[in-house]
């Protein structure tokens, strides 16, 4: 699943909610960024609660020494799943896109958020200093 397909496909996605007329671009770019993050959260969380340990995460019998399965490590915020063995290594389950784009898609939306409420501070007292 580590494939930049899906993460190129979800902005694509995301892109076509955005309109370039005119005093509706900011609320293009909400919705935008809200559907392209949900849809990526939605995905990792899939890859979190679907990662099976006992499948995703083997012994290694055909190494010297033997290499076992030591423990595993989830969360949902930020979306991780995370293999170890007992010699150190690790393997993360959750596509290396996922997190960046959901971060990326929240700061969008917090800048989209912080501008039209200063955008309608501006225009109440625009209106009550008559």
């Amino acid at each position: 699943m580590n494939s930049w397909i899906l993460a190129v496909l979800f902005v694509g996605f995301g892109l076509a909610f955005v309109r370039v007329r005119k005093g509706r671009r900011l609320l293009s770019l909400i919705k935008a960024s809200t559907a392209t993050g949900t849809l990526c959260y939605l995905l990792g969380w899939f890859q979190v609660y679907f990662a099976f340990p006992s499948h995703a995460c083997p012994d290694f019998f055909d190494r010297r020494p033997i290499v076992r399965f030591h423990r595993f490590t989830d969360g949902t915020f930020p979306l991780h799943a995370t293999c170890h063995w007992d010699n150190g290594e690790q393997k993360e389950l959750v596509s290396g896109w996922v997190n960046p784009l959901l971060f990326t898609c929240m700061a969008v939306l917090t800048g989209c958020l912080v501008t039209l409420a200063v955008l309608a501070y501006r225009r109440y007292r625009k209106g009550h200093t008559r």
